[in-house]
């Protein structure tokens, strides 16, 4: 008897335990979410094997005040837009805007970075460029595959004003731009500085001014998932990072490297 009379002792007991506990719910785990992106320095880039870069940072760390994990896998441009565009990915970065795009993406609001875009020749070349893309009408163009530089360079290249030469990276571009492939290369000013000190070219390029403009770039949340209400969050913690001068520490670390 006095065994029974312990045991339903302990019954009730830890009856009540779990009853208790349920009133403090224990904290949700984070949710990992999988963003895609390319090898386009010093924005984003993969250095041993780990995804670096000032957009890499500033989105990591979004996510991490956001309370979730976030993994990044680089791809060739082309690839991560369309396993994006799929639904592979949750996320896309740094993503310009266009129509086109607007249909598979909840774009942030806040954009992530903003890139002055140029273009660049060898330092033996007499092209100019005042402004006019039609003075450049009979060159060919270096440009990456699936990467947009803004409404003007993306109308001049469908209008056929502007004849390309699609590669599918920064490096590749350099390297047929050294080899006569074209005589023309367009991109953000900083991660063709970035790239030409990487591959010992610098000195042997010039930029032509002035700039095309300024192109806002983003990171894009997939219609597919439904991640709207993700997109909401993220640009809450980005606008507070901006505030802060969060953003503006993980920028200035990475200029100070390769000036």
């Amino acid at each position: 008897m006095e065994t029974y009379k312990s045991l339903y002792k302990m019954f009730i007991s830890s009856g009540l335990i779990v009853g208790m506990l349920s009133l403090f719910p224990t904290p949700a785990s984070a949710a990992t979410y999988k963003l895609v992106t390319f090898e386009y320095p010093p924005y984003e880039y993969s250095e041993n094997g780990q995804a670096k870069g000032i957009a890499v940072e500033v989105v990591r760390e979004a996510f991490r005040q956001m309370g979730d994990e976030v993994t990044f896998e680089l791809y060739p441009w082309a690839r991560s837009i369309e396993m994006f565009k799929d639904g592979q990915a949750d996320g896309i970065f740094t993503f310009f805007k266009n129509p086109e795009r607007e249909v598979f993406t909840y774009y942030s609001k806040e954009p992530v970075i903003v890139q002055p875009i140029t273009f660049w020749t060898r330092k033996d070349s007499n092209i100019e460029f005042k402004g006019d893309l039609t003075k450049l009408a009979t060159h060919k163009i270096g440009v990456v595959n699936q990467t947009s530089y803004g409404e003007r360079i993306d109308n001049a290249i469908k209008s056929g004003g502007i004849k390309p030469d699609v590669s599918d990276s920064i490096k590749t571009c350099i390297d047929k731009l050294f080899s006569n492939r074209f005589d023309v290369w367009i991109s953000n000013h900083y991660g063709a500085v970035y790239s030409l000190k990487k591959a010992g070219k610098f000195g042997d390029v010039k930029e032509l001014t002035p700039p095309i403009g300024e192109i806002p770039a983003y990171v894009g949340f997939s219609r597919k998932r439904n991640l709207e209400g993700l997109r909401n969050d993220f640009d809450k913690v980005l606008v507070k990072m901006k505030k802060s001068g969060e953003i503006d520490k993980i920028y200035k670390k990475y200029m100070d490297s390769f000036k």
